[in-house]
């Protein structure tokens, strides 16, 4: 119920505003970025409900966004002619105006009814299925989601939850206790959503996000996908094709090994947005289309905020490609409502949002002054197209000798190298945006790994200087030009067989050439992908980075059950999945997020000092006090650590000799250990 109640919270709300568009094409296009509307309507409440001195936390935010977007169905119902020049949807059918006598406004009222075609709904209800069942495979049957970073947004969830406000001071602290500001901005967009629906459903925090990861990502980069393609001419067999590829070609799952939700779900509505974008410009609704697109790139700014640079280069392709008139006016109306519906959510924020760059610290080119490296980590690598992207280019324990590692590969990478060939065919005519937001964010990666010029640097500090962030982003890439890719040879085998069969002159000017050809490479692909050596390495790595067993739920729950009230836990920070406690549990605990660059750190490192003297590290100061100030009862241990992340924060040996603290309970290979009264002395008294 819970992961439903989660689809729910995150499609209904962006899906109402679709009614504020006539059926047809414009409506599907809107359904398709229903959840990225979603997010910008929580951006938009959540903004501005403080600003008014409204309620402000989950439920407000979730009421607000179902008001907003009824207002918002209701205006367009009662404007019956078009912002800024008639169009077909405004006459009826004898061609007088639609909004001719109050009956015709009553009229206007209803919410007519929209049928997909047949064709339709199986090309997209297959790649769902098939998206959400690699999902299940991959992040399923996990007590958490992996990675630390799931931790570190499990924190915020939960601090939304207690402190009822969705204000960025009242989530990003130093702890659950005592907290302080650990920063001025943080996306939290999609961390209200994840408030929203724990809240509805009474479950858990990290199955809600589990449900992002499985669910509502996949299927909102299949409706997007098939969306982009559908608006560009291209025929439901390929449109489900290239719809299907993502889930088994580039790091969509691997976008999560680090508890990144939201690295591998804004990716997945970036198509949607930029036919959005597209379709203002060029289509019949320029008013209604550019305030959805404008509010799409809002909620995305507080999600997952860099991710608005890719879109806004798949928005330009998509523009040039997609059918329609360029008209001035509609263009200038277009982009000023975009404009508008962007900024407004993003007002009461701007300060901050200005000087959030300043908070980051960017890792250093990894290849300075290497461009011919660089050039081959991000293109040449055969490493960089295999199934599910894993391990990353340069990962050790890459297998080419593994059989459906080598057929894939000789499957893809023919398929990519044909694929600019969309730029001179007509039937590839949807695959262009893709390819041209591909060139040009892969040459930006070049650049930013090599160079360390003043404009890289201040570019690759929007992702921390991590390059695999690029290639997350714009991950969708590579599976729809595989497909493009496909479409051509399909094309070509079509041709030829005109030329050498005498029967063959049925298949000029057919689609089914191509059709069979992006299917199969698709069929074929999955099967490849479906083979236990093909995804048992990357289940493997997700799994080693997630809490595994009962033994980590029945410590959550003791520590519930037994912790006093007011009481914090300590733990070594995220090392040893501890801190679900806190977001599903309500486990009070030691850490939170830590300061960024320029604001104070002095409350953080106080409860490392406690921690430090409570597990009688060697360089531990006398901290008695900070563990009375911060209400410390327990320490939890265990054995199983997050791989690649922090060396560990103390010595067993000393901890287990330590008279400040005393064994009070051990589930499995975790350990609870009670704070002594030793551990708690001040000589202050403070």
């Amino acid at each position: 119920m819970t992961t439903l109640i989660a689809l729910a919270v995150a499609v209904v709300p962006g899906a109402l505003l679709g009614f504020a568009l006539p059926p047809g094409r414009y409506r599907w296009a809107a359904w398709a970025a229903a959840p990225a509307l979603t997010l910008g309507l929580v951006t938009l409440a959540m903004t501005w409900l403080p600003q008014l001195g409204l309620p402000d936390g989950p439920l407000a935010v979730l009421a607000a966004e179902v008001l907003l977007a009824g207002l918002a169905v209701l205006a367009s119902r009662l404007v019956t002619r078009g912002l800024v020049e008639p169009d077909a949807d405004s006459r009826d059918a004898v061609g007088r105006p639609a909004d001719a006598g109050w009956r015709a406004r009553i009229t206007r009222l209803r919410l007519p009814a929209v049928r997909p075609g047949r064709a339709d709904v199986i090309g997209i209800a297959i790649p769902a299925a098939i998206s959400v069942a690699f999902g299940w495979l991959m992040l399923g049957r996990l007590v958490a989601p992996p990675g630390w970073d799931a931790m570190n947004h499990g924190f915020l969830t939960r601090r939304i939850m207690d402190t009822d406000s969705v204000l960025i001071s009242s989530a990003c602290t130093s702890g659950s206790t005592e907290p302080a500001l650990s920063c001025s901005f943080y996306p939290l967009a999609a961390n209200v959503s994840w408030a929203q629906a724990a809240e509805l459903s009474g479950g858990r925090i990290s199955t809600v996000l589990s449900a992002w990861s499985i669910l509502v990502g996949p299927l909102a980069l299949v409706a997007a996908v098939y969306a982009c393609v559908r608006a560009l001419g291209g025929r439901p067999v390929v449109a489900a094709s290239a719809a299907a590829a993502p889930a088994v070609l580039g790091p969509m799952w691997m976008s999560v090994i680090t508890g990144r939700i939201t690295e591998q779900t804004a990716p997945c509505m970036a198509g949607a947005i930029a036919l959005l974008i597209a379709l203002a410009a060029r289509g019949a609704h320029p008013v209604r289309l550019g305030l959805l697109a404008g509010l799409c790139g809002a909620g995305i700014v507080m999600t997952h905020t860099y991710d608005v640079l890719f879109i806004a280069v798949l928005a330009i392709g998509m523009l040039l490609a997609v059918r329609g008139r360029w008209v001035l006016r509609r263009v200038a109306a277009a982009a000023g409502a975009m404009v508008l519906a962007g900024l407004v959510p993003l007002l009461p924020l701007l300060g901050v949002l200005a000087g959030a760059n300043g908070e980051r610290l960017s890792n250093p080119p990894a290849l300075l002054g290497k461009y011919g490296e660089s050039f081959e980590y991000w293109v040449t690598d055969p490493q960089r197209y295999v199934l599910f992207a894993y391990p990353g280019v340069g990962g050790a324990d890459f297998q080419l000798s593994e059989p459906t590692i080598q057929v894939g590969l000789w499957l893809v990478i023919p398929c990519l190298l044909l694929s600019p060939l969309c730029l001179v065919l007509p039937r590839l005519r949807w695959a262009r945006p893709w390819l041209a937001a591909g060139v040009v964010w892969t040459a930006i990666g070049v650049w930013t790994t090599a160079s360390d010029s003043a404009a890289a640097m201040t570019l690759s500090s929007l992702w921390y200087g991590v390059r695999e962030r690029v290639r997350s982003m714009i991950f969708p890439v590579y599976g729809v030009l595989a497909v493009a890719g496909a479409v051509v040879l399909g094309l070509a085998v079509g041709w030829l067989l005109t030329r050498v069969a005498a029967k063959a002159g049925a298949l000029r000017g057919s689609e089914a050439p191509a059709a069979v050809a992006a299917g199969v490479l698709v069929v074929v692909l999955l099967g490849l992908a479906a083979v236990p050596a093909s995804w048992q390495p990357l289940r493997g790595a997700l799994k080693g980075r997630a809490p595994v067993g009962e033994s980590y739920e029945k410590t959550y729950k003791w520590l519930a059950e037994n912790n006093p009230p007011g009481a914090t836990v300590a733990y070594d920070r995220h090392h040893e999945f501890i801190t679900w406690a806190y977001a599903d549990y309500e486990v009070p605990l030691l850490f939170g997020i830590p300061p960024l660059p320029g604001l104070p750190a002095e409350n953080y490192d106080r409860r490392w000092d406690a921690w430090n003297w409570l597990v009688d590290n060697a360089d531990a100061r006398p901290a008695g006090c900070e563990v009375r100030r911060f209400n410390i009862s327990y320490v939890v241990v265990g054995t199983r650590n997050m791989p690649g992340a922090w060396d560990k924060h103390y010595e067993r040996k000393r901890l287990e000799s330590s008279d400040k603290l005393e064994l009070a309970h051990k589930i499995g290979r975790i350990s609870i250990y009670r704070v002594t009264e030793a551990g708690r002395s001040c000589a202050t008294g403070g």
